[in-house]
């Protein structure tokens, strides 16, 4: 509203405040009829995060349709939910035209609903104990551990957040100025891509994304945030503290710093014909490369040029690097590379018991904010989150390909969509199907909230069914 009101858009002013009366009204009705003094349980703390980012897109939904930019709702939702969900898939076809407040909420959507803004301040909202608002924090299935104070950890986040955006935006400005922007413009595209660099959200301030500014020096700041933000909070916090071995000794950070290699390397294979330099292969292979798997969404080339003159083999690699996704604890989204390494861990296991004698009992454990031995609740965890991701990444393929398009394409967009990563290979547009932008809205909700607990709200739904029945 501020922005609106400084770059007279007064004529903007009526959706924020339809929207924050509206969620004022409904929040105050819902405060007054569900109060009560009973301990939260989990399964509540699920139910409420799965339906706190179904209404927080839709309230988020209405200054964006007042803005009258958008062809249609179904578009205005489907931007809210990719919005706070952090996957950066647009129906915007040229956002420098948009309002310059409307612009912003995009990338703010991002930055408030990606993990930083919307389950901190619930925790701190809904917690009125340690323990309801460590199970809220799981509700958003990613388990904390910075501090044993939750608001304490709220604090946290919020400072190690505000201070990557203050640098990133320092960084792009200056860049953008080198690069012959006006410093307002600058201004207003560093704010905004560094929001979304670090929440690895991947709205742009312009249609061509980063390709925009042909600059390499950008990508390069682009290419740090995107890998900061796909970090766990509390390595961002050990390395703070002064415990910077913890960064290596992670099982996550080795399991991402591996696949970093060996994708860089596949990648540079596939697209050894497309590019022949190595500057281009770095610019366009790698850079793609790294925003799939911290599934960040930033590109650097046009959609339509993935889709029609990049190798099918390359488009599989980013398909399934936007699949695993980045760390647990952080702005991405995917399967988690935490569940992959004690997937790994436990075929390391199996392993060793073919070799081990008879009355031998192997052990394994994995370093995760300490030394945890690998038990089967672990493992039958990963397996479960795993398989889930998989039936849906199968599930959208089917339904995308039904609608008309290449299998290829299909794979790659729908992965976008569950991986909350924002890639596309030009499906994701105004003028996509009806019932696929709701099928990508279900992906983009459902894998945000790695998957088990959108079963845990459907099983509260219909109980009370069944118990009629």
């Amino acid at each position: 509203m501020l922005l609106a009101c400084f770059c007279s858009e007064v004529d903007i002013l009526p959706g924020f405040l339809f929207g924050l009366s509206l969620n004022l009204l409904f929040c105050s009705i819902v405060e007054y009829i569900c109060r009560t003094e009973k301990e939260m349980e989990l399964k509540h703390a699920l139910v409420i995060a799965a339906l706190l980012w179904l209404f927080a897109p839709l309230i988020g939904s209405i200054p964006l349709w007042y803005g009258g930019q958008y062809p249609s709702f179904s578009d205005v939702l489907f931007e809210s939910v990719s919005g706070f969900t952090g996957t950066g898939l647009t129906m915007t076809t040229r956002p420098e035209l948009l309002p310059k407040s409307i612009n912003f909420l995009r990338h703010l959507l991002q930055f408030a609903g990606d993990g930083v803004g919307i389950v901190v301040i619930s925790l701190c909202i809904f917690g009125r104990t340690h323990i309801s608002s460590f199970l809220l924090f799981r509700g958003e299935a990613r388990e904390a551990g910075i501090r044993p104070s939750i608001v304490r950890t709220s604090r946290r986040i919020f400072g190690i957040a505000f201070t990557f955006v203050i640098l990133g935006t320092i960084f792009f400005t200056v860049v953008g100025i080198k690069e012959g922007l006006s410093t307002s413009d600058a201004l207003f595209d560093g704010v905004n891509h560094s929001m979304t660099a670090y929440a690895t959200g991947g709205f742009s301030t312009h249609a061509q994304n980063i390709l925009y500014y042909h600059s390499e020096a950008i990508e390069l700041v682009a290419l740090v945030l995107m890998i900061v933000g796909s970090l766990n909070f509390n390595l961002h916090y050990a390395i703070i503290t002064g415990k910077r071995r913890e960064l290596f000794r992670d099982i996550e950070m080795r399991f991402l710093i591996a696949s970093l290699l060996v994708a860089s390397v596949l990648v540079a294979l596939t697209l050894h014909g497309t590019y022949a330099t190595p500057s281009s292969l770095f610019r366009k292979g790698v850079f793609h490369m790294v925003s799939a798997h911290t599934t960040t969404g930033f590109q650097t080339i046009p959609a339509q040029y993935l889709k029609h003159f990049w190798p099918i083999p390359t488009v599989f690699i980013l398909s399934l690097l936007m699949l695993i996704g980045g760390s647990a604890n952080s702005t991405c989204g995917g399967i988690k590379g935490l569940r992959l390494g004690i997937i790994l861990k436990c075929l390391a296991l199996e392993l060793k018991k073919i070799f081990y004698p008879s009355s031998a009992v192997p052990g394994e454990s994995y370093y995760h904010l300490g030394r945890n031995p690998l038990t089967e609740t672990a493992i039958r965890g990963a397996a479960v989150v795993i398989v889930c991701y998989l039936l849906l990444f199968g599930l959208g393929t089917l339904i995308t390909v039904a609608h008309g398009y290449p299998l290829a394409d299909s794979m790659f967009e729908t992965a976008s969509a569950l991986g909350n990563a924002g890639l596309s290979c030009g499906i994701t547009s105004p003028s996509m199907p009806l019932g696929l932008k709701i099928s990508y809205i279900f992906l983009m909700w459902a894998g945000r909230l790695e998957i088990i607990t959108v079963f845990v709200l459907f099983s509260f739904l219909l109980l009370p069914l069944k118990r009629i029945l």
